[in-house]
């Protein structure tokens, strides 16, 4: 077990101390669950508890570690991408990894988070997305654009994270050729503008894409601003000034809801 890459980890240290134990424990097990895991077989994590899900998203780590050395790319990367398993974890109170499916992206040398963003080696498959509005070809090369929590959206900031994905997948990834960036995201639901100021963050990022659909599918935007969905809207918090916008603009009639959107790479 290579103590000081988990070492490094920002994962709160009781459940650190936890997980690396269990490692210790049983190695040969958590081997045999990480190398399943790295070859994208997630069910082999179906019914572990969410400690051994993380023990074995540790380990597998390690193998994805060697990947970056191999490659050439800084150790810093490496950790700024692998932070998301500090923040799954607090999103399931510290008890360990519950979200692995998602994980897998960044232990598969998949996910990559360069400064504010995070950029996905993709397959394009939604036929839904495919129509006359859109350049993309169904299993096209493209690389997917996702938000991580925990940082403001500054345009700033994700024009800084949209150069360095240019640049990095060019300088370490030369074989891979895509011609286009995507994002699926309630943040560029086209009725965002009905309730949020246009100089906000989340305008601003919209206009990095040209967007070809709407949804009024509230499932990820209910989440991202109010932490869960309940019955009755007035239940909804108002803590910052998202929150009481959103709250507002549903108790009004409107509804929340996701968009897809692309730009050239």
């Amino acid at each position: 077990m290579n103590i000081e890459l988990i070492e490094k980890y920002n994962i709160d240290s009781e459940l650190k101390k936890d997980a690396a134990s269990l490692i210790r424990r049983n190695e040969a097990g958590i081997l045999r669950l990480s190398d399943k895991f790295l070859h994208k077989k997630t069910g082999c994590l179906k019914f572990k508890n969410d400690l051994t899900r993380l023990a074995v998203v540790l380990k597998a780590s390690e193998t994805t570690y060697r990947m970056y050395k191999a490659k050439g790319i800084d150790d810093a990367v490496f950790f700024d991408t692998m932070d998301d398993i500090r923040i799954w974890c607090e999103d399931n109170r510290n008890q360990g990894l519950k979200n692995y499916h998602w994980v897998r992206n960044h232990i598969c040398f998949e996910l990559f988070k360069l400064g504010r963003l995070q950029f996905q080696i993709f397959r394009f498959p939604y036929v839904i997305y495919n129509s006359d509005k859109t350049p993309l070809k169904i299993a096209e090369n493209v690389i997917n654009v996702h938000i991580p929590r925990g940082e403001r959206l500054d345009y700033d900031a994700c024009v800084s994270s949209i150069e360095q994905a240019k640049f990095f997948f060019k300088a370490y990834f030369p074989d891979y050729r895509f011609k286009y960036f995507i994002c699926d995201s309630w943040l560029l639901y086209d009725k965002n503008k009905e309730f949020m100021d246009e100089n906000s963050n989340i305008i601003r990022f919209q206009s990095f894409f040209k967007i070809t659909m709407s949804s009024p599918d509230d499932s990820q935007a209910i989440e991202r601003i109010f932490g869960r969905k309940e019955k009755d809207a007035l239940c909804y918090p108002q803590k910052t000034s998202l929150q009481k916008a959103a709250k507002n603009y549903i108790l009004s009639g409107g509804r929340l809801g996701k968009g897809f959107g692309y730009f050239e790479a």
